[in-house]
């Protein structure tokens, strides 16, 4: 981030935030510097590794907990606390916590909680737990010096290897990096490479390292993805023309959106295109695709209140050019999408191709062509029952299940 952008975000900011900022920033450094666990986060450990675990899971992260989009780490995270796993997902953002302790209970046997302020103390005290993982994640920026760490105490590593390593995903100066650090994690025998896609999944296997891979896709909390859902949002309901086919879209709005198909659709102007979502990058303003008429960006929404604007979806679109990036994607919102009962048209994404409930389209008109048919067919009761079974059959409750049972064969494995 350059000086000027910089004061301009200090500003807005004001004094607190900018402390706050300079925070996490600080911590984000992950310097040999160890800040003492106070006496007080102490007795919060110990009341919770009293429960006696059989198994620790530490995510290690940059990124927070609700600081950005509800994606895999969160929901995976969460539904795999238990009885026998405990689960520390590190946070470095105030907007995570509840109170001053700088630790949040976020599922059974599962907290958010500032590593640095945990870290010193836990890493002795958790010993007694005989499976010790840590969790990182493939694109973000957890040195590799942090992991020899966790290593050198005698914790296993799950990496989430979730997306293609590309510089339109990681800081053009991080790369080298993440590349190096994803180097080292496949050829150590103690990773468990975790993959959602056979693109990944490959990866590995071509590696030719000693990490040890599986696969498991996205999924969906499809308790939050009810067809009943709706929303109160007068702007974007004033905006539904009732008499129009109204086809949406909600993620990352970013480089590998196809804006041309997007345009070719916006072109029938029976349909109207509902963009909801994170501007990735500049690239939405780019298209010029919000000059029409019939095509409305209503801006990112709180995770808790997606399904009520997904209730007016008639057609729910993944319009993903097809590229390094996307051919390595097990898109989330594919099973939020099934959850809500929606027809679904997607471009020709092989982790998309696996289910004969979505609709693949090869180029722009068949891809129109498919959400015609989508709408007359909308209301076909089979396939609406189709489509949620398919979405709780990758509920992430059942995800989580998934991994715990390749850490047990794991841990069986190795006596």
């Amino acid at each position: 981030m350059g000086a000027e952008r910089l004061f301009e975000k200090a500003c807005n900011l004001g004094i607190r935030g900018t402390i706050r900022m300079g925070a996490v920033k600080w911590k984000k450094l992950e310097t040999d510097f160890v800040f003492p666990t106070a006496p007080g986060r102490r007795a919060v450990a110990d009341r919770i590794l009293r429960k006696g675990y059989k198994r620790i899971v530490v995510f290690e992260n940059h990124f927070g907990y609700k600081n950005i989009m509800m994606q895999r780490p969160q929901h995976l995270l969460r539904n795999m606390g238990d009885d026998e796993t405990l689960v520390l997902y590190n946070s470095y953002y105030d907007v995570d916590y509840e109170g001053r302790g700088r630790i949040t209970q976020i599922g059974r046997s599962a907290y958010v909680l500032d590593m640095y302020y945990y870290r010193e103390y836990l890493l002795k005290a958790v010993k007694g737990i005989k499976n010790r993982y840590l969790m990182v994640y493939s694109t973000d920026t957890v040195p590799q010096r942090r992991i020899e760490g966790y290593l050198a105490l005698g914790f296993k590593v799950i990496y989430e290897y979730v997306d293609d390593i590309n510089p339109d995903l990681i800081a053009p100066n991080k790369i080298d990096e993440i590349l190096k650090r994803h180097s080292a994690l496949l050829k150590d025998k103690r990773v468990l490479a975790v993959t959602t896609a056979d693109k990944l999944y490959q990866n590995v296997q071509a590696h030719g390292g000693k990490a040890k891979a599986v696969q498991i896709s996205n999924g969906a909390e499809c308790a939050k993805f009810v067809p009943g859902s709706t929303t109160g949002d007068k702007q974007y309901l004033d905006w539904l023309d009732p008499g129009k086919i109204h086809v949406g879209y909600y993620g990352a709005l970013a480089s590998w959106v196809d804006y041309e198909l997007l345009g070719r659709l916006a072109q029938e102007q029976d349909i109207q295109v509902i963009l909801i979502g994170v501007e990735h990058d500049g690239s939405l303003r780019e298209s010029a695709l919000l000059s029409r008429d019939n095509v409305r960006y209503f801006g990112k929404k709180d995770y808790e209140s997606l399904a009520g604007y997904v209730h007016y979806f008639d057609v729910c679109i993944i319009p993903f050019a097809v590229n390094e990036i996307t051919r390595a994607t097990s898109p989330v919102k594919l099973f939020e999408y099934m959850a809500m009962e929606k027809p679904i048209v997607t471009t020709a994404l092989p982790e998309c191709m696996k289910y004969d409930l979505v609709n693949i389209a090869k180029d722009k008109e068949e891809f129109v062509c498919m959400v015609r048919k989508c709408w007359a067919q909308r209301d076909d009761a089979e396939r609406k029952e189709s489509l949620r079974q398919c979405a709780w059959d990758n509920d992430w409750e059942a995800k989580a299940k998934e991994l715990k049972i390749y850490l047990s064969q794991w841990e069986k494995d190795e006596g």
